[in-house]
């Protein structure tokens, strides 16, 4: 399956950085699970989409954490998401942006966990379409 970068029939909204700091630097979108891995999901199992630099620590600069009961999910990450003491979204121009389903709810990639990822987008990105469609394999 591949990975489409925008909502189709949605106009790209790409925010103007001189139109105020909270607006430019945060990325929305929407987040979805392809039909064929529904049967490997439970309700209550943790989604997590975040946004890391390009290049660099992986830290992300922005976390959000849901369920997949939660899906189809409208997201928006910003500052206001940032890890303690970490990198802020609003410290990148460009990053990645992922969605992943942890079985065990753990923050780290494990095998078995269902992930979508999308590479690169502009912060100010507006109605990106991030789909859960692959297995993580770690090895």
């Amino acid at each position: 399956a591949t990975l489409d970068a925008r909502v189709p029939g949605i106009a790209d909204e790409v925010t103007n950085p001189g139109a105020g700091a909270s607006a430019a630097a945060s990325i929305s979108g929407i987040v979805t699970l392809a039909p064929v891995l529904q049967d490997r999901v439970d309700p209550d199992d943790t989604v997590f989409v975040y946004a890391r630099p390009q290049s660099g620590p992986r830290m992300p600069l922005a976390v959000l954490t849901k369920h997949v009961k939660d899906l189809p999910l409208r997201f928006t990450l910003d500052d206001s998401l940032a890890l303690a003491g970490g990198a802020r979204l609003s410290s990148a121009t460009t990053v990645g942006v992922g969605a992943r389903i942890a079985k065990g709810g753990n923050a780290v990639a494990r095998d078995g966990d269902l992930q979508g990822q999308l590479l690169p987008v502009q912060v100010g990105s507006r109605n990106l379409k991030i789909e859960i469609n692959q297995v993580v394999a770690t090895r």
